[in-house]
């Protein structure tokens, strides 16, 4: 069996959407003739922990490295437990002390915040290298610094290397929020096309990330679009629970960030419940919400419809979107968005309850929901009429099957296997 060194800052225990892919790619691996080796953080700093992944990673050879973390004087000095995800955007109530810190983050610290981990995971991964015969060397960012690791691994042992764009690196959100300095932008440029330019072989989760990396240096060539997906194992036994017929439940897993306030929905939910006399619409928060989202709320004046729940371990999100009549997700409302495909959608798929997608209609996020047949799409400030829409309608199994983890991971294995040629 070949062998693959997989370098990875997200890893159970660590929770969210950044660990699934990987994980879910190391659990496949062997079945087309990969063995992966893990190369990852000790104590890593996770937005969320989710102790359940551990028992999927248990058997997997895993090593550990250690890591400065610029995180942890922030949240020393601030006295916080963790970072969440929304601290990376600015609010209407941050204090100077939070702007400052963010300002250090996005125009002293290049690429990102992991990039402590850099030596150490250097360190670790050469010794790995001596001891073991690897056939390559795969990357998966954000964080991006996990690149710069594993282009220095394949430069000192001349071991091919394929990088796996989760999101895109210097077009990723957060900057188009935060505009960095223009010193600091043209080095993270630089970084950016020397991982693009050395990499053996890239794959990117959507054409249009494929795209915007294209546009910073011709990689087309040796790309590859992998999607994310569902894992098949996650979604076995899981009856879905009998619903009120006196409530609507609309429910939302993961984070939303200050690009998402989805005010249409939500005024479409006031204007329902305020004007109907049958069922009222209760809408389901599950995870990290943006200060901004939770003002918009209060001055909606619907807190009495919205419950926030936080991030919940893995099985116990998809046991609540299979409970709920909607599940919703935003395409961030922002320039450049047009390949941004949220991660959940896939599970959103598999588990047949009604999807609303909000945001651009032209986004390759809304033409996956289409295909499938889905039809209520709305951009991000748009009313709409609840009565209009379908509850409950069930997928051909079908056509969901190409975006199941393991048929996802033979696609991996096949450029793993044409680079290793």
């Amino acid at each position: 069996m070949k062998k693959v060194l997989i370098i990875t800052y997200y890893w159970p225990p660590s929770g969210g959407p950044g660990v699934q892919r990987v994980l879910k790619f190391c659990k496949y691996l062997p079945k087309y003739g990969w063995q992966p080796v893990i190369l990852t953080v000790k104590d890593g700093e996770y937005p969320a922990r989710d102790e359940t992944l551990l028992s999927e990673s248990i058997d997997m050879e895993t090593h550990l490295s250690d890591a400065f973390s610029f995180y942890s004087i922030f949240n020393w000095i601030t006295g916080n437990n963790s970072v969440p995800t929304h601290q990376l955007s600015k609010s209407n109530n941050d204090t100077l002390f939070t702007k400052f810190a963010r300002w250090i983050r996005y125009n002293l610290v290049i690429p990102d915040g992991r990039i402590g981990w850099y030596s150490g995971a250097v360190k670790k991964g050469k010794e790995l290298l001596d001891n073991q015969n690897f056939d390559l060397i795969f990357s998966s960012g954000p964080p991006h610094s996990v690149h710069l690791i594993g282009r220095k691994l394949s430069k000192v042992s001349h071991v091919k290397w394929v990088a796996d764009f989760r999101d895109p690196w210097t077009d990723r959100f957060y900057y188009l929020e935060n505009p960095r300095n223009c010193l600091t932008t043209w080095i993270d440029g630089l970084l950016e096309k020397k991982v693009l330019n050395d990499c053996n072989g890239l794959i990117t989760v959507s054409t249009g990330f494929e795209s915007l990396l294209n546009d910073r240096l011709p990689i087309k060539s040796k790309s590859t679009v992998i999607y994310n997906g569902f894992d098949q194992d996650d979604f076995s036994l899981k009856p879905k629970e009998r619903k009120s017929p006196d409530q609507i439940v609309i429910s939302h897993t993961g984070s939303l960030s200050m690009s998402q306030n989805p005010l249409g929905l939500f005024e479409s939910v006031k204007d329902h419940n305020d004007s109907s006399s049958g069922s009222k619409i209760k809408i389901q928060l599950v995870g990290s919400v943006h200060p901004n989202i939770l003002d918009t709320i209060q001055q909606l004046n619907i807190q009495q419809y919205v419950s926030i729940l936080s991030y919940q371990p893995h099985q116990k999100a998809i046991q609540i979107i299979m409970d709920s009549d909607f599940i919703f997700l935003v395409v961030p409302n922002q320039e450049k968005n047009k390949g941004i495909i949220p991660g959940k959608i896939f599970e959103y798929f598999k588990c047949q309850s009604e999807i609303i997608l909000i945001g651009n209609k032209r986004s390759e996020a809304a033409v996956l929901t289409k295909e499938l047949g889905y039809q209520n799409i709305f951009e991000i400030n748009e009313k709409f009429d609840f009565n209009n829409l379908t509850i409950n309608r069930s997928l051909d199994q079908k056509s969901t099957s190409k975006f199941e983890r393991k048929n996802l991971t033979g696609s991996l294995a096949q450029v793993f296997d044409e680079i290793n040629a």
